[in-house]
Parts: C-alpha cells; structure tokens; sequence
C-alpha cells in the first residue's frame, strides 16, 4: 500500500508574510475610505470684515466673495470684526480679512491678538496688511494719489480705465534665500512709470495671501478668483455652463422650444431654470408647460428648478416650502423630466429654513446675485454644495478686453446667464452673440448631481439620467394638450327649468309695466298741454 501524504505545514515566513499582506490592505482600505470622507468634507473658510461698504463703491464686494467661495464649494462662516469674541480663529485653518474701511481702526483686542498668533492660511484684502504677512510675501506697499486711473489685467482679461482713490498697490521686492511670492497679473498706475513692470494685482505664498483692491462689478472681481483658486489648493479646471432662467408656465414656450432647437443643431449644451408650480398640474396650461420642458431636455437641455417667490409678508409659521418643493420635483419626475439642481439668489444658502426644506433636495446648485434680501431664519454659516455655479451675465463680461478668439473657462465652475427672451427678436439676437462666440459650453449632465425626495431619486452621472434607477426616455415629439377644459366643476341642474320660467315670468312683467308707464306718460302729456293752451 503507497502511504498517504500529509499536506506539509506552510513555513513560519511565510505565513508572517501572508498576514502582513492582510494587514497592509485593511490598512490600505481604511487610508482610501478616510480619504475619501476627507475629500467629501467641504473646505471651511472665516470670512471677517470690517464693513460692508453700504454706500461707497466697495459695495457688494463681501457678497461677491461669499458667491466665489460657494463656486468653490466652500462653507463659509461670514462674522463682523467687532462680533468677533477671542478663539474663534482656533478651528479654521482658513481665514479672510476684507478691510473696506481703512479710516477704521480695528478696536478689536482679541481678533488683533488671536491674528498676531494665527498660524493658517491668512488672505487679506484691502489696505494695512499686517507687517508679518507683508515680511513674509516679500512685498512693499505703495499707496495712488486721491484720484488715479490704474490698468488691471489678470488672465486673458484686461481694463485700462479702472479709476481708484486712496488705493493701494504691490511692489514686489527680492526675497533673498526663501521663494519668491507667486504674483498675479498686474495693478499699474498709468502715471507711475517706475513700478510699471513690477507691481502684480496680487501676490500669495504657502499660507498667505493678499489682494490690496477688490470690487464688485469690474475686473477685479474675475482677478481675485484666480487668486481665491490656488490659496484654498484647488486644482481642477473651471467648467463654463450657458443658463437660461426667468422661465415661467406663461412665459412664450413655443418661442422656448425653438430656443432649444437652435442650440441643439447648433450642438451647444444649455440649462434652463424655470419656475415652480404648487398646484393644479393637470391644467393645460401646466400640461403644456410639462410637455416644453420635456421637449426642452430632449434637445441637450438640463432642468433647474429656480427657487419660488418670496413674499415680503410671509409668515415665520408658514412651513409649507419644504411640501410645495416636493409636490413640484415629484410633478417633474412622474413626467419623465430630471431636474439637477437649483437656482436661487446667494442669500438662500443663509437661511436655514430656505437651506434644509428649500435646496435640501439638491447637491447642486447656481447661485444667483441678490436683489433683494427676504431671510426667514438667517445664519451666518453657508450651506456648501457640491457644484455650484458663480453667475455672471454677457454685459459683464462684454466690459473688459480679450485677448484672442477663444475663450478659456474661469477659475471656478461658472453659468453665463441670460433672462429667457419676451420676444424673437430679442431672443434671435441672444442666440447670435452665443452661437458667433468662440465660448466652449460643458453640459451640465455630464457632471455628477443628486436630487432626492421621499418618492424619486433623480440621478446624472455622466453616462445618462435616472429617475428612480430607470433610464430617462428622450423623446422630441411635443405632445398636443386640447384647451378644452372645465376649470371648475358644474353646479347642480335640478332647478334650471324653474330658473327658466322665473325668467320669463320676470321679462313679461318688466314689459308690461313699461307699457303702463309710457301709457300713463302720454295721457299725462296731453292734459298738461291742454291746461298749458287755455
């Protein structure tokens, strides 16, 4: 008989071997989930100023930074200098400092204290840039005349009648032994010839950065994106969307459906928002509406719900928002229509009411300029998602020069955004200025976007749309929505025939009693005539 083998006992080495294998994948797998989360995690940014400039030509410039970083999808806490207590800056590694009022003395001991000994990534913007920010970036500052016109250009984009008082501006000196401060385009005084080829609009090292002239509604506004880009350490390219919006169930849909017939042939990607309805979808004028965005999604277009209207005398106990949004998307969605995201004016993503049961539902959104502010339960704490678009409008890019033909994106992902057209001449001469453009469109639904509610998981992730997992059928042919409709419901018939007869009782007295009265009127006449003649 052939003895059996025994299976050998794996050597000592061997399985120490093995197990480390174990170990260093678990560890491995951890790193990347961690990882992951970490990246997951928006970048958290104080946002401090000393004023909001109501009333000067600083203006806005806050509110346009707080738009920048949400196009960054940062989560910005927005605090006054004086509202600032002592450890706050402690759990930021990222701070800004807009100092719109230099004839403003910063009061603030504990700020000017816990800034001496802040070790993050300091941004400054504006004038008295504090001495060791200015050491480290290897700077001098040198300050214009009261009245001073400055050349600004960054990028492709340049302007040379950028007018200034009292401003200051960069002189970039020689770091001797440490790396030289990364300049941004530049900021020259047209007078001042000697600093012409050395005064750069900004200036940023690893941890600090500062832009000395920063305002809303000029270039400055574009350049200090470039510079916001690299001090928060982002690295992906901006994308450019075109967004349509003010789109409303009574708004010219037929004119909307040529709209998208001539972007489609023209194979630009566009994204309308339009506006919600709350109620009555099986109008025919909701049909319709329905029908346009659907053919409107055929033709390469993506669907944003804008946010609705707030009145100025709503009441703080009116919860419905939170109902009326989800009535609108589960409408969209039963039609076969995938919204992605959400329009809104920047202030929404300050409310916490509007933030959770308004744009809950989004990971995606545009945040428009505001224009009037309505706040329901304001914070200070922005809502940060994951894509958001920085609105900018033709005009405003139409004001600065371009070197070139072709267009290269901004820094951050950005919607060029026009109002829908009222007529067909303005909307031919919109559609010409894009067509003729040499502006490269992304589409929108080839980035990842996620909208939820209790009844719909609406889905784009590059390779098409889902509505609750199934893939959306895309189909161009309109359908005919009859008007022939009863708006409200026919009361009750029981008693028309005695309404009728009623009716007609009423018309023959009413005749008969003129008949008396004009009878009655002549036999009048004729005897006053007769006492009137004897």
């Amino acid at each position: 008989m052939k003895k059996s083998k025994c299976r050998q006992p794996l050597p000592k080495t061997l399985l120490n071997l093995l197990l480390l294998l174990c170990l260093l994948y678990g560890y491995s797998t951890s790193s990347l989930a961690a990882a992951a989360d970490k990246e997951a995690e928006p970048i958290r940014v104080l946002l401090l100023y000393d004023s909001l400039a109501l009333g000067t030509t600083k203006a806005g410039n806050v509110e346009a930074l707080q738009q920048q970083l949400a196009a960054f999808g940062a989560e910005v806490t927005l605090l006054s200098v004086d509202g600032y207590s002592g450890g706050m800056l402690e759990p930021y590694s990222k701070v800004i400092l807009v100092r719109n009022a230099a004839d403003m003395e910063l009061t603030n001991a504990a700020f000017v204290q816990d800034r001496g000994a802040y070790r993050g990534d300091y941004f400054h913007i504006g004038e008295e840039l504090p001495a060791r920010q200015q050491e480290a970036l290897h700077i001098a500052i040198e300050q214009t005349p009261s009245e001073e016109t400055m050349r600004l250009a960054i990028g492709p984009f340049s302007d040379e009648a950028v007018r200034v008082q009292n401003t200051p501006y960069i002189v970039m000196q020689m770091a001797t032994g440490e790396p030289q401060a990364e300049a941004y385009g530049s900021f020259t005084p047209k007078q001042n010839d000697g600093a012409n080829g050395n005064s750069p609009y900004a200036a940023r090292n690893e941890h600090a950065a500062y832009v000395p002239y920063f305002q809303k509604g000029n270039l400055s506004e574009l350049a200090m994106s470039y510079v916001l880009k690299d001090w928060l350490g982002l690295a992906e390219p901006g994308q450019t969307y075109l967004l349509f919006k003010e789109i409303y169930p009574f708004s010219d849909l037929t004119l909307l459906a040529g709209m998208a017939d001539t972007l489609y042939d023209a194979g630009i990607p566009f994204a309308i928002s339009v506006q919600p309805v709350f109620n009555n979808s099986d109008f025919p004028a909701m049909q319709r509406y329905l029908e346009a965005l659907k053919y409107v999604q055929s033709r390469n277009g993506t669907v944003l719900v804008n946010a609705p209207v707030v009145a100025s005398t709503i009441g703080q106990n009116d919860q419905t928002l939170k109902m009326k949004m989800t009535y609108f998307i589960d409408v969209l969605a039963a039609y076969g229509i995938a919204p992605l995201g959400m329009g809104a004016e920047m202030y929404w993503s300050y409310d916490k009411e509007y933030a959770v049961d308004g744009m809950g539902f989004f990971d995606s959104a545009v945040l428009l300029p505001n224009k009037k502010l309505m706040y329901r339960s304001q914070t200070n704490v922005s809502k940060p998602f994951a894509s958001s678009l920085y609105s900018i409008s033709p005009s405003f890019l139409a004001g600065f020069e371009h070197q070139g033909k072709a267009w290269e994106p901004l820094p951050m992902n950005t919607a060029l955004t026009y109002d829908f057209a009222e007529n067909e001449a303005q909307l031919s001469a919109d559609l010409a200025s894009i067509t003729e453009s040499w502006m490269t469109f992304a589409d929108y639904k080839q980035q990842g976007h996620e909208v939820r509610t209790e009844a719909h998981v609406i889905l784009s992730q590059g390779y098409g749309l889902t509505i609750n997992g199934q893939a959306v059928a895309l189909n161009d042919a309109l359908r005919q929505v009859s008007s022939d409709y009863e708006y409200a419901d026919k009361g009750t018939v029981s008693f028309t025939t005695l309404f009728n007869v009623q009716n007609k009782i009423f018309i023959v007295i009413i005749m008969v009693s003129l008949f008396i009265f004009g009878f009655l009127f002549m036999i009048g006449y004729r005897l006053y005539r007769r006492k009137y003649f004897k």
